[in-house]
């Protein structure tokens, strides 16, 4: 399968709207699973935003739409 990214955040309430924006701006991600993810990079705690469950055709088009409405987005094979 195939994850997209479509940003991080140190706060995760961003990193859940984020999600959301993304899901009315890509018909793509409508079946996706969307998942936040937390990460330490040295001290600082940073949420990424993403959406697993996808096909890479899917992601590929999704990230286009993303892009496309002015956010960003970087798929990757899970």
């Amino acid at each position: 399968g195939w994850i997209i990214q479509i940003g991080a955040t140190d706060d995760i309430s961003k990193a859940k709207e984020l999600l959301s924006r993304a899901k009315d701006r890509s018909r793509a991600i409508a079946k996706a699973q969307p998942f936040t993810e937390k990460v330490q990079k040295g001290s600082e705690t940073l949420w990424r935003a993403r959406f697993a469950g996808l096909q890479e055709n899917a992601a590929e088009s999704a990230c286009r739409e993303l892009k496309r409405s002015g956010m960003a987005c970087f798929a990757m094979r899970n």
